[in-house]
């Protein structure tokens, strides 16, 4: 029996979800007001998940996890989760990010924005073929304004606080705009990509790390040097 753990916490938004046999039999959605509470809210939710799916911690065959771009706390809650789970159980983790996970096995190329705040976005451009997603060029940062878009694909996904001001732009290029749903199922889109592809997305616990694309905006002090 396969039974896979999905988690993602890279946005205010806290998905989980868990297969069993290749069908979603369980999910949690949680709308917080800030990504902050998600570590507050994980291990309940899972052990949720756990008992409507009928399972426990020790059917699971494999974890899944969204390593980001998104909230730096929420990243590393979920990462940090998903890797001493996956210490502690001895299984492999299903690792995606948001971008893939959003373009979901498209064979045309798609342009995908996502609000990195501070006038910044993340994007990628970005396919699938049968060996997996196919990037037209690396995922990058890239602080932009709606008239210097490089979209180049013929369909663009964006965040929803980015819609209405690209809108226009895109329409005058003749280009398919639209907005991630709000009720937009990360756990489903991970599954659907394990049942395609296996495990070509999966990683041993020490190669689970974060994906940031962009420096914390806060940073630790340095260490005061002892006074004698």
């Amino acid at each position: 029996m396969s039974v896979i753990l999905y988690l993602d916490t890279t946005a205010n938004r806290l998905m989980i979800g868990v297969s069993r046999d290749g069908v979603m039999c369980a999910r949690y959605v949680a709308q917080t007001d800030s990504h902050r509470y998600h570590s507050a809210l994980l291990i309940p939710a899972i052990q949720q998940v756990l008992r409507e799916a009928g399972v426990s911690v020790r059917d699971l065959t494999a974890l899944a996890v969204n390593h980001g771009p998104g909230s730096f706390t929420g990243i590393r809650t979920g990462i940090t989760t998903a890797r001493t789970s996956s210490q502690f159980l001895g299984l492999p983790v299903h690792v995606f990010n948001t971008f893939e996970l959003l373009a979901n096995q498209s064979p045309e190329p798609v342009d995908i924005f996502l609000d990195a705040l501070r006038g910044r976005v993340y994007h990628a451009c970005l396919r699938f073929d049968e060996t997996g997603p196919v990037y037209c060029s690396p995922a990058e940062l890239k602080v932009l304004s709606p008239d210097e878009a490089p979209a180049t694909a013929s369909q663009v996904i964006v965040s929803p606080s980015l819609y209405a001001q690209w809108e226009p732009l895109m329409m005058k290029q003749g280009i398919s705009l639209r907005a991630i749903p709000e009720d937009w199922d990360s756990p489903a889109a991970m599954l659907a990509l394990v049942q395609r592809y296996g495990d070509r997305f999966a990683r041993p616990w020490l190669e689970v790390k974060p994906f940031y694309l962009q420096e914390p905006s806060i940073t630790l002090k340095r260490p005061q040097t002892p006074l004698h």
